[in-house]
């Protein structure tokens, strides 16, 4: 009996957190070659790291949205972070935030429009991991 009520319990929690829309999703395994591991969708902002360091993810993240023409706007840079902000031809705001785990691994977010976009997020993020492996390839 206990079993059983555990099991449902779980069962509603885990529809009312998909049901949530502020569930973490997992999307999969991305890009291994270029070091981008799982993407997590948290609260609109799809993240993703990328194994190399941040100045280079950054160069890479530039250049991506770029590419999208999306003009990159560097915001905000440190030691340990950084801020991008863009605008899509439609109006749509994009922010890109970089954060660095350690000297080889950074944490890249990106979040289109002001709930939140998981394709176009998506998109950023794959045009990010082309740049990245091209540039470079052994990082």
């Amino acid at each position: 009996m206990k079993v059983q009520s555990l099991a449902l319990t779980s069962m509603i929690c885990a529809v009312l957190i998909i049901a949530s829309g502020c569930a973490v999703l997992v999307a999969g395994v991305a890009g291994a070659g270029a070091g981008v591991g799982t993407y997590r969708y948290v609260e609109g902002k799809l993240k993703s790291d990328y194994m190399g360091p941040k100045p280079k993810v950054l160069k890479a993240s530039l250049v991506a949205l770029d590419d999208l023409r999306i003009a990159p706007n560097l915001e905000r840079e440190d030691d340990s972070s950084a801020l991008i902000r863009g605008i899509i031809n439609d109006g749509t705001k994009v922010t890109v935030n970089l954060k660095e785990i350690s000297d080889n691994q950074t944490e890249v977010g990106v979040r289109v429009g002001f709930w939140g976009d998981i394709e176009q997020s998506e998109l950023i993020h794959e045009k990010i991991e082309v740049r990245f492996k091209n540039k470079y390839p052994s990082a």
